[in-house]
């Protein structure tokens, strides 16, 4: 009788198994795309060096998670949408420059509608009053809606 109930409990365990990892080969990222950072930049925390990256946020809806990953590191930033009311093909990442520091403040989502800000990181005060803060533009090439 135990012999009966444990062969039932290894098949009730491998149909679970088999149940969850078709359910993940299925999973699709909400949105997802890729970018070239020609400089090593500041995100959320994290410190990205110059390279290619790949992201991907999972879900369409808040929270949001971003994972970052490339150039041997993976970063997970946690982030707040804001709706621009537009769906459009342009996505891209504004960074910031200041103080010699580059910082990314903000992704813009064209196919989702949504633009995340990011802070920029704390510098030394006499760095800060020195510096002028320039912004450019990084293109975002997407893959997912």
């Amino acid at each position: 009788m135990t012999r009966n109930l444990k062969f039932v409990n290894h098949l009730g365990l491998v149909a679970l198994a088999v149940c969850l990892s078709a359910g993940l080969g299925k999973a699709q990222n909400a949105y997802e795309g890729k970018f070239t950072l020609p400089f090593e930049a500041y995100w959320a925390g994290a410190v990205l060096p110059a390279g290619d990256y790949t992201f991907s946020i999972p879900s369409g809806n808040a929270p949001y998670l971003l994972y970052v990953r490339g150039e041997g590191k993976t970063a997970i930033i946690m982030a707040a949408g804001t709706d621009t009311k537009m769906i459009s093909d342009h996505s891209q990442l504004t960074i910031v420059n200041k103080g010699g520091n580059q910082a990314i403040t903000q992704l813009e989502a064209g196919q989702l509608g949504l633009a995340f800000e990011y802070s920029i990181p704390k510098l030394k005060k006499n760095l800060e009053a020195r510096s002028h803060p320039t912004v450019r533009s990084i293109p975002v090439s997407t893959t997912g809606s």
